[in-house]
């Protein structure tokens, strides 16, 4: 399984570094991808907004990502919160569910705190290591989590309620939530 990680990774982080740059910049027309979901719902609850670093996981780049990596067809829409600093963006696919959530801390410890807190509610976890979070310290689990923590802000993606095999290359669930987790982190770049 650690071979099939590293060969996703691989191709994650490639495609996702060329498209964070292209988003920077003006490139010349790609092939075109699978439509990007639309957003159906958006719920509120913190009086200041999330960050643009947490939101993007339900903007279109990342959006883009989640249907091109599983081939869905037709693009998933989406239902997004923000309650106690924690945003939560759920990709509604045909097969099942994706779930993205970015708990934005007040500080680095708080934000220790609340990933090592987070790992023990998981239960068996493994330490993700090489390219994996792209150097970020990080955990997953065998059944479809991943957890990365970047500065104050810890993002999480679910995919344990996809099927065992999803998409054209038949990911597992801890291959999809790798690959969209490095999709994020690689575009992280500041707020």
């Amino acid at each position: 399984m650690m071979s099939a990680l590293k060969l996703v990774a691989a191709i994650g982080v490639s495609a996702v570094l060329a498209g964070c740059a292209s988003a920077k910049a003006a490139a010349p027309a790609a092939p075109a991808a699978p439509a990007a979901p639309t957003s159906t719902t958006t719920t509120t609850t913190t009086a200041e907004p999330p960050s643009a670093s947490a939101s993007m996981v339900c903007g279109p780049e990342i959006a883009k990502d989640v249907a091109a990596i599983l081939a869905a067809s037709p693009a998933p829409t989406t239902t997004s919160t923000w309650t106690d600093h924690l945003f939560t963006c759920t990709y509604h696919l045909p097969s099942g569910t994706l779930v993205l959530s970015v708990k934005e801390s007040p500080d680095t410890p708080s934000a220790n705190t609340y990933f090592t807190t987070l790992r023990q509610q998981l239960g068996t976890t493994s330490q993700l290591t090489g390219t994996l979070g792209l150097g970020n310290p990080g955990y997953q689990t065998a059944d479809g989590t991943v957890v990365i923590l970047k500065d104050a802000k810890t993002l999480r993606v679910d995919a344990t309620a996809l099927p065992a095999a999803s998409g054209p290359n038949k990911l597992t669930r801890a291959d999809v939530a790798y690959e969209v987790a490095t999709d994020v982190i690689g575009c992280w770049n500041g707020d």
